[in-house]
């Protein structure tokens, strides 16, 4: 079975518009972890008596610089677009195979296994697939029918990736 999503586009707009989803997961991870670990200890220094105006303003400037960083992580992916292929936007193609994904942009293929993928994530307007090595690959949504839709939801759920994707 062959499923074919055509005309998709990276261009500023998408990624920033999904920049949390492609920053690379572990940072997120260790993000939250952070933010327990800084609610738990206000707490305590809340019950204890010891509580300083300053510690309220710890957990909004790590969110401003994680904010940050993350725009600029999405500004360097797409200045790298710009540099590799001379151009604001690239369109691509996903064809999904049975055994992978053949992403195809300016002529050029990159295959990718589905063992690879960790997880597929409906952000709304995109269906994004992060593999286990930070990669991210997205679909269009509106590109997609929904018969291919729901082929490639059977494809995920047969394959056993945690599939987050809604119904159309």
């Amino acid at each position: 079975m062959e499923i074919v999503i055509k005309d998709n586009k990276r261009n500023w707009q998408i990624v920033k518009d999904n920049r949390r989803f492609l920053f690379p997961p572990k940072i997120r991870l260790a993000f939250k972890i952070c933010i327990l670990v800084y609610v738990a200890l206000l707490l305590i220094n809340v019950l204890m008596h010891q509580f300083k105006l300053w510690m309220v303003f710890v957990l909004p400037m790590a969110i401003i610089i994680l904010e940050v960083q993350i725009y600029y992580f999405a500004k360097k992916t797409i200045n790298l677009q710009k540099e590799i292929f001379k151009k604001e936007e690239i369109s691509f193609d996903l064809v999904f195979l049975d055994e992978g994904i053949d992403m195809i942009q300016e002529s050029q293929h990159t295959f990718i296994e589905y063992k690879t993928i960790k997880e597929v994530i409906d952000t709304g307007t995109l269906i994004m697939m992060l593999t286990k090595a930070g990669a991210v690959l997205y679909f269009e949504k509106k590109n997609a029918t929904k018969t291919q839709y729901e082929g490639i939801r059977e494809i995920f759920e047969k394959k056993n990736i945690l599939c987050k994707m809604k119904n159309i």
